[in-house]
C-alpha cells in the first residue's frame, strides 16, 4: 500500500527549508512555538489544494489555523522575503508540487502532478499555460483554483491523491469529548476535535470485528467494565447545570457498586477521553488513512501514553495502509518506536540557533548510527528506555532550551 514518503518545504511560516523523508509513524518532539505543527499545517496546504484549492473553508476542514495569508510566509531577518510558498509532496506512486503566492489571498504560480515511476508528467500549470497529458487546456485556469480537479475529470482513479485529500489534524478538546460544546469542523468519522465521539463509538460497536478493537481501551483502563452510548436515559446522572449533546458516550466503573456504576463521559477523566477518542479513531472505516493527532501526550499521564503509543504502534503492524503524525513534548511518547525499524520515524523539531539560519524550524531525524545493531545499541545505553536516554541529551535533540 501506498504511503507518503517525503514532503518538501519552502518558505512556510517559521519552516524556510526543510526535507522531510516519513515512514509508517512519525513522531516530532520539541518545544513549544519550534513550528511542529507548521509541518503538519503545510500538508494540510497540499490537501486541501488537492480538492481544488487553498481558501480557509478547505484548511478550517483539515484543522489548520486560519491566518492572514501574510502569516504563512516565512518572514526572517536577513533573509529577503518572497511572496511565495512552495510545498512538494511524494507517495510511491506520485510526486504533487505547488508554488503559491499569498499576498491579499491564495493563488498559484506553478502545479506539477508526477508519475514518480516513470517520472512522466501528468498535469502542471506556469505562467505558460497548462497542460493534462501534455495537452494544453484550451481555457485559461482560475488561478486560485486547482489544476487537480480538471485533471480528475480526465483520470479519476489515483488513490494516492485521495490519501493526501483526506488528510486532516485531529486535536481533541476535553469541553467536546465530554458533550458540553459543539464541534463545527463536520470531519467524519468523529470530528477534528471530537465532536461526534458518541455516534462513532455507536458505529464501531455495531461491527463485531471492529469492536474487538475497542478491548484495547480496557487493558489501558483497567476500572472501566464496559463502554457505550446513551441518549440521557438515565436522569439521575444528569447535571441541572449542564447542558449535553442528544447522544454521549457511557461508562460503568469497575469499582464502584454494582446498582451504581454507571457514568457519563462528562464525570470521567479527561484521559480516558482522550484514548477512547484514538482508539476509535485508529478503528473506524471512514478515518483517513493518512492523519495527524497533534500534542498525542495531551491530558495522559507518562504511564498512560507509554501504554497508548504501544497500542498505536501494534495497530499500525497490523494495518499498512494507514500513517501517521503526531507530535509530543513528552518523552516517554518515545519509548513505543523502535529505532531501528525503518517504518518508525522519530523527529526532533527545533528553532535553529545558526547566526545564519536564526529562528528557522530545523527539522531532524534521529536515526542509530550506521553499522549499529539493535543488541550494541542496549549494550551501549544499558537497556535504558528512549525517554531516558532522550533526557540525558546522549542522542542529542535535548538542549537547555527545554
Amino acid at each position: 500500500m501506498s504511503i507518503v514518503r517525503k514532503i518538501s518545504i519552502k518558505g512556510f511560516k517559521s519552516i524556510l527549508a526543510q526535507d522531510i523523508e516519513l515512514g509508517q509513524l512519525n513522531v516530532f518532539i520539541g518545544t513549544n512555538g519550534a513550528g511542529k505543527s507548521n509541518l503538519l499545517e503545510a500538508i494540510s496546504m497540499v490537501s486541501a489544494s488537492i480538492e481544488g484549492g487553498i481558501d480557509y473553508q478547505r484548511l478550517s476542514r483539515r484543522g489548520s489555523r486560519l491566518s492572514s495569508p501574510e502569516i504563512f510566509r516565512s518572514s526572517f531577518k536577513n533573509k529577503k522575503r518572497k511572496n511565495t510558498l512552495s510545498i512538494n509532496i511524494s507517495t510511491d506512486e506520485i510526486e504533487y508540487s505547488m508554488s503559491i503566492n499569498a499576498v491579499k489571498g491564495f493563488s498559484y504560480n506553478a502545479e506539477s502532478l508526477k508519475d514518480v515511476k516513470s517520472n512522466y508528467k501528468m498535469c502542471g500549470r506556469s505562467n505558460k499555460g497548462a497542460t493534462v497529458y501534455g495537452k494544453s487546456l484550451s481555457n485559461p485556469l482560475d488561478r486560485e483554483k486547482s489544476i487537480i480537479p480538471v485533471f480528475r475529470s480526465f483520470e479519476s482513479n489515483i488513490n494516492d491523491l485521495d490519501i493526501i485529500e483526506n488528510y486532516a489534524i485531529y486535536s481533541p478538546s476535553s469541553p467536546i469529548l465530554r458533550g458540553v460544546s459543539s464541534d463545527n469542523s463536520n470531519k467524519s468519522p468523529l470530528g477534528l476535535y471530537g465532536g461526534r465521539l458518541a455516534e462513532s463509538l455507536a458505529e464501531v460497536l455495531s461491527i463485531k470485528d471492529k469492536r474487538r478493537n475497542l478491548q484495547g481501551f480496557f487493558k489501558l483502563l483497567e476500572w472501566f467494565k464496559l463502554v457505550g452510548t446513551d441518549n440521557h436515559s438515565k436522569s439521575e446522572l444528569i447535571s441541572e447545570h449542564v447542558s449535553l449533546r442528544r447522544k454521549i458516550v457511557t461508562f460503568k466503573d469497575n469499582y464502584m457498586k454494582t446498582n451504581f456504576n454507571d457514568l457519563y463521559a462528562y464525570d470521567v477523566s479527561e484521559g480516558a477521553l482522550f484514548i477512547l477518542f484514538t482508539i476509535v479513531l485508529l478503528s473506524h472505516d471512514d478515518s483517513p488513512d493518512f492523519f495527524a493527532l497533534d500534542n498525542v501526550d495531551s491530558t495522559l499521564n507518562p504511564g498512560l501514553i507509554r501504554k497508548l503509543m504501544l497500542h498505536i504502534v501494534d495497530f499500525l503492524s497490523q494495518n499498512s495502509k494507514k500513517q501517521i503524525l503526531l507530535t509530543t513534548h513528552n518523552p516517554t511518547t518515545l519509548d513505543a518506536i523502535d529505532l531501528f525499524n525503518d517504518q518508525h520515524r522519530l523527529f526532533v523539531v527545533d528553532r535553529d540557533i545558526d547566526n545564519d539560519n536564526m529562528g528557522q524550524t530545523k527539522i531532524e531525524r534521529i536515526q542509530p548510527p550506521a553499522g549499529m545493531s539493535k543488541a550494541d545499541w542496549r549494550e551501549k545505553y544499558f537497556d535504558m528506555r528512549l525517554s531516558e536516554i532522550w533526557l540525558s541529551g546522549a542522542i542529542g535533540g535535548l538542549t537547555t532550551r527545554f
